[in-house]
């Protein structure tokens, strides 16, 4: 049996987020797997993690229609996957395998991240959800409720938000 981590990002990973990400698993008995989701429009409408923050848990689900906050432009030298989807997604994956040691599946939305997420957890039975965003994005988590929510919502056991890591 293996235990199954989806990893929604909205930027590329660093090796610092690719290291505290197996650190929550280092110790799990059984076999860890990542499903490592990337959107392919981070920034953009209904798209990106963003998204996620809806003013309305009705929002946060995709029940309607509503446009996601805006968000400020961070200086970095990680690809945005707007822009060089390619790299996210090899180097997120690259540093997230070397980190771990645990395979790593990487799965794109081009749409509404929520429900490619919902998908990827019932797809591969996902025990875990983990969030790496940058530091306005994840205070706007964990600042709500939306663990509590996108918990019950996704029907996983946990939701961890972490902080985009150096």
């Amino acid at each position: 049996m293996t235990y199954d981590v989806v990893v929604l990002i909205e930027r590329e990973m660093s090796e610092g987020d690719a290291r505290r990400v197996a650190a929550l698993h280092a110790r799990q008995e059984d076999p860890v797997d990542y499903h490592l989701l990337v959107s392919s429009h981070p920034t953009e409408g209904i798209g990106g993690p963003l998204a996620l923050l809806g003013s309305s848990f009705a929002d946060v689900a995709g029940l309607s229609t509503g446009a996601s906050p805006g968000r400020t432009t961070v200086a970095t030298a990680l690809a945005d996957p707007q822009f060089d989807l390619a790299s996210v997604i090899e180097h997120s994956s690259r540093r997230l395998r070397s980190a771990s040691d645990s395979p790593v599946h990487v799965s794109v939305t081009h749409g509404e991240i929520l429900l490619a997420l919902k998908t990827v957890v019932n797809s591969t039975k996902s025990h875990e959800v983990v969030v790496v965003a940058w530091p306005e994005t994840a205070a706007s988590f964990l600042c709500s409720d939306w663990p509590h929510r996108a918990r019950r919502e996704l029907k996983v056991p946990r939701i961890r938000v972490l902080e985009h890591a150096d």
